[in-house]
């Protein structure tokens, strides 16, 4: 009467077996560290920090001589 349902199991497997599991994830790591790096991004010179500054600086230059037009 007052005992309680236990629930219920099955029995599934997956497809792939744990161990192929363990290898895969491993060579992803290590696959992933390789590729890190070596990898390097070739930065544009129009794009580096220097440049910019200057295209900046440029620019109020410019407005500042076109407002002068203006007025």
């Amino acid at each position: 009467m007052f005992n309680q349902r236990k629930p219920r199991r099955f029995n599934y497997k997956t497809r792939l077996s744990d161990s192929k599991k363990e290898e895969s994830d491993s060579d992803l790591k290590a696959k992933w560290d390789e590729m890190r790096g070596h990898t390097h991004r070739r930065k544009s010179f129009f794009t580096s920090m220097p440049m910019l500054i200057i295209f900046l600086v440029f620019v109020f230059v410019l407005i500042y001589v076109l407002n002068g037009y203006i007025k």
